[in-house]
This record gives structure tokens, sequence and C-alpha cells, in this order.
């Protein structure tokens, strides 16, 4: 094929691989969220023609739309190794898998640089009975999955110009191996942080079962997590406002003895706080104790709007008559 008629064979196959990228990009992202998995960004890309022809001119493919596999390609960027593998799961459970490639394997015991998981895909033809999906069973496609700290070693590599096959001077190469070196090792030690974080949640929220009542003592964001999954276990987490009530609860001076009291108070009025909420789903943890500080907290001062304002109201009435009963 000549460079003129691959253009219009191009031309002809891209409304599908755009159909691809953005229907597939989504499912993804749907599965993620599902799964809870925190991620970064997912994003996607389909090859201009000028770098499709580029590498299949370099790569002497004799069926290029058959034999380039990254015409399309999906990129997810994670906050932590471990879920590189979670990620890993759900696409394998999910799509065809043609070949799996982890770049890591391909560096020696004494070598550092680009790392990433990469995975050639197709839909399963069941998908395909959809209208979103019908004819798109042959095309493949390139994922990428990687933490932050992953894509800004590429990312800057790129940037630079750097390639592997390239010839570096020496002060060079090592500058840039002692760099991924300092990034992978950044990887490892958030990663044993978070699972750190989560087994001190994990024991104090043990610990309080034991005892009955909460028994972190230090006001920080694990004891905060720790306490409202204790008071609140059927409720969901909401990491940023979790985040910002902690601010909050710095900001105007409470410990954490005195937010477990809060919260121990508002637990004979959450239904009453759930069904009033206009929401299809109830309330967070951090909303529950969001209320209970306004509700129980001596002069705790809180932004509200109308409608939260009449459900704080209603709990006051409610409290206040079984006091005075």
């Amino acid at each position: 094929m000549n460079k003129d008629s691959i253009y219009e064979e191009y031309k002809k196959k891209l409304p599908d691989y755009e159909r691809i990228e953005r229907n597939v990009r989504g499912a993804i992202n749907e599965f993620l969220t599902t799964q809870n998995i925190p991620l970064i960004t997912i994003s996607s890309r389909i090859k201009d023609f000028d770098s499709f022809y580029e590498k299949i001119s370099r790569k002497n493919y004799e069926n290029p739309f058959d034999d380039n596999e990254d015409f399309c390609g999906i990129r997810i960027v994670l906050y932590y190794l471990e879920d590189i593998e979670r990620v890993e799961r759900i696409i394998e459970e999910n799509f065809k898998i043609q070949e799996s490639d982890n770049k890591s394997d391909k560096l020696e015991l004494n070598e550092f640089g680009y790392r990433s998981k990469h995975l050639i895909i197709k839909i399963n033809n069941s998908w395909c009975v959809t209208p979103n999906y019908r004819g798109l069973e042959d095309i493949k496609i390139e994922i990428q999955i990687r933490t932050s700290l992953m894509h800004t070693w590429a990312a800057i590599e790129h940037q630079l110009g750097y390639k592997a096959n390239q010839e570096l001077d020496e002060k060079l190469k090592r500058k840039l191996y002692l760099i991924s070196a300092k990034l992978e090792d950044a990887d490892i030690q958030f990663q044993e942080i978070k699972n750190q974080a989560s087994i001190y949640q994990e024991q104090t929220i043990k610990n309080s079962k034991k005892a009955g009542e909460f028994v972190g003592t230090e006001l920080n964001i694990d004891t905060l997590r720790a306490l409202l999954t204790f008071y609140f276990p059927e409720y969901q987490e909401a990491k940023e406002m979790e985040e910002r009530l902690l601010d909050e609860i710095i900001k105007q001076g409470f410990t954490i003895t005195e937010i477990s009291s809060f919260a121990k108070k508002i637990l004979p009025y959450v239904d009453l706080i759930n069904q009033q909420i206009k929401s299809k789903s109830k309330a967070t943890r951090a909303n529950l104790m969001s209320y209970a500080l306004e509700v129980f907290a001596p002069n705790f001062k809180h932004v509200a709007g109308v409608d939260r304002l009449t459900i704080i109201e209603n709990i006051q009435e409610v409290v206040n008559s079984e006091v005075n009963t």
C-alpha cells in the first residue's frame, strides 16, 4: 500500500477507532469507580496519521492496520503501586488480553528507567451486540497502567527526547538512573505509608470494639477515619469531606474525645437525617459527623444551606423534646 491509499484507509477506519476509544475509556472509568480505586487521570488518544505512518514505515509492517497495536491508546495514572495489579485484574476480567508486558521486568537488577504496565486488549464479543460496540471486535487497544511517579519519569524523559536505544553520555545516563531509582523508592515508600495507615485504622477500630467505646487519643486524619468507621460502619467514606472536617475540628479546638462523644450522641438520629436528606443515597460518614457537631457541639460555627439548616433544626427539636419529657 502506498501512502495515499493508507491515508484513505486511515480516514475510513478513524470513526470506529474514535468510537472504541470513547466507549472503552468510559467503561474502564466506571469499572474503577465501582471498585473504589482512586485514580489521578484516565486519558486516551488516537494516533494521528503522521505518527501512524512513521511507525508502520519504520517497522515495515506488511499489514499496518492489523500489526500496529497502539493506534488507539488508553493511559491510567494511579496513586499507589498496589492499584496497578488491581486495575490489571479488572482489565483481564472484562476484556480479551492479547498481550501483557511489564516494562519493569526488562530492567536488570542494577538498572532503573521506564516503568509501566502495558496491555493489548480487544473487547469481548458479547459486547458487540450493543450499538456502541457493534463492529469493533477486531480492534486492538493499548492500555498503559502506571503510578504518578512512573508517569513523571516517562513524561520528562520523553520531553528531553531520550530513547531507550540511544547511547547517552555516561554522566547523563547516571543522573537519569539516579532519578529513576529515587522515584521507584518513593513509590514503595508511599505504598508502605498507605499500608501502615490502614493497619493503624483497622487496629484502632478493633481495639475500640473490644473496649466498647472509641479508644483513639491522637487527633489526626487516620484517627478521625477510624472513629467515623467505628460509629458509622454502614456508611461510605468521603475522603475530601473528611479532610475538610478535620480542618474544621482542629480550627475550633475540639479533642478526639469530644468528637467521639458527639458521634455517639447523633447515633439515635441517623435514620431521621437520612429520611430528610433529599438525595438518592444516604449520608456519608463525614456528613453524619458534621451533623453531630452542628447539633451537639457548643458554639460550633459552620456555613450551611437552607435545606441543611432545616434538618439541623428538626433534629434539635426532637432532641429538646426528648430532654423535656
